[in-house]
């Protein structure tokens, strides 16, 4: 049996059901997907030793409960042109209470652009970034450069 466009089979219009019926499918994947697992964007402000720099951090809970950020910085100047000049930019994430931790090095390219993923088993606390003499230091010395505060829940 034939079925012609517009015809009716068992009270349904077959016109457009085919668009119909994936429309809700493709929604769910254009809006939903690409934010699972309960990511948002935090800005980070900037500090008075690099005004122009702008900063966000995506956070993200890992598959293990952690949390996961995507540290991304652009118009970050080269951290030897600060006054006083350092070598480098540290991340550093600070729980409520706690002391700060160096999450690591963020290295900035030729186009003053930077990030860093990194992981954490916080759910609160405060991401900074701060120019320093050198990557392995235990506290932070330098100038804040950004920073942010961050609550996942």
């Amino acid at each position: 049996m034939a079925v012609q466009r517009g015809s009716t089979l068992r009270g349904t219009t077959l016109r457009g059901t085919t668009l119909r019926g994936v429309a809700p499918l493709i929604f769910c994947l254009a809006f939903i997907w690409p934010f699972g697992g309960g990511g948002r964007t935090v800005h980070m402000m900037a500090g008075n030793a690099t005004p122009a720099a702008q900063g966000t951090v995506q956070v993200k809970t890992g598959d293990n409960g952690n949390t996961t950020l995507d540290v991304k910085a652009k118009a970050l100047a080269p951290p030897s042109s600060l006054s006083p000049a350092e070598n480098v930019y540290v991340l550093w994430v600070q729980p409520p209470d706690h002391a700060p931790l160096n999450q690591g090095q963020i290295w900035v390219d030729g186009d003053q652009n930077a990030e860093l993923h990194t992981r954490t088993p916080y759910k609160r606390f405060r991401v900074f970034i701060t120019a320093e003499q050198n990557a392995q230091t235990q506290m932070p010395e330098g100038p804040r450069v950004l920073s942010a505060e961050v609550a996942r829940g």
